[in-house]
């Protein structure tokens, strides 16, 4: 996983019952979405405008629950995460966080 904010979302996973594996960080919300779009995992970073998400070759999921102070959402590429882990990884998020249309 790759994320752009430490503690608020440390807190929300904490809240969630889980503590995520960070392989990346880094101030560049943009610059995660990159990696993620490249295949190396699923990244956690503000919301991104549509069309960065659509040129990049990425699809994203708000997070809704625990509500975060900011805007948060996943990216990950359009075809879905290539590697076992950051399949395992976004299975546990949509699990754990709550996601609109889901309840």
């Amino acid at each position: 996983m790759a994320r752009a904010s430490g503690g608020i979302l440390d807190g929300a996973c904490a809240q969630a019952g889980f503590r995520p594996r960070i392989a990346f960080q880094a101030a560049a919300p943009l610059f995660l979405a990159q990696l993620a779009a490249r295949g190396l995992g699923v990244a956690v970073v503000p919301a991104l405008p549509a069309d960065m998400v659509s040129a990049l070759g990425l699809r994203t999921l708000e997070i809704t629950e625990p509500r975060l102070r900011g805007r948060g959402a996943l990216a990950w590429r359009t075809d879905g995460p290539t590697g076992p882990a950051a399949a395992v990884v976004l299975e546990l998020l949509r699990t754990t966080l709550t996601v609109p249309g889901t309840g």
